[in-house]
């Protein structure tokens, strides 16, 4: 996902590290923030922990809000007309293996869920699964992130940072 501001068409230039640490920050503070938000009951925690995960649910759309308007999510997201022969070709290979990574990760997810829901049924062992509607609805907005994320973290993670002298 790519936003297009009228003083940055290009997308807002950032720095490879910046691009890289707000990407690790999106991807931290939303798993976390949905444990703390859905379990904090479960470990006493109570009030304290849920607000503590709202913050980091907060923090990690605002990062995803920051992150779209760079230039990179351009190049990940414009069509190729737009883009030169050396980002057209990045752009592509970022986005194999973006579709690679989250075909296996959705793949993963449903074998685990299929695997924990038989075998609570058969009694043998009782792991997490997701059962209430806030569960899937927090894997559902994990999901939207990674799949519109992934190929500008793949180019991110995949060029080199310019050289300091």
């Amino acid at each position: 996902m790519f936003i297009r501001s009228k003083t940055h068409p290009g997308g807002r230039h950032m720095s490879i590290a910046t691009v890289r640490s707000l990407i690790i920050g999106m991807y931290v503070f939303y798993p976390v923030g949905c444990i703390l938000q859905l379990v904090p009951d479960a470990w006493g925690g109570g009030r304290a922990m849920s607000v503590v995960g709202l913050l980091l649910l907060a923090a990690s759309f605002i990062l995803f809000a920051i992150l779209a308007g760079s230039s990179l999510q351009r190049q990940a997201q414009e069509p190729e007309s737009s883009l030169d022969e050396r980002e057209t070709a990045e752009r592509n290979r970022a986005t194999f293996m973006a579709h690679s990574t989250f075909s296996g990760v959705v793949l993963l997810g449903v074998i685990y869920i299929m695997l924990t829901t038989d075998m609570a049924e058969a009694g043998k062992f009782n792991f997490w699964r997701p059962e209430t509607g806030d569960h899937w609805n927090a894997i559902f907005w994990g999901l939207i992130l990674l799949s519109f994320t992934l190929p500008g973290a793949f180019l991110a993670f995949g060029k080199a940072p310019p050289e300091e002298e």
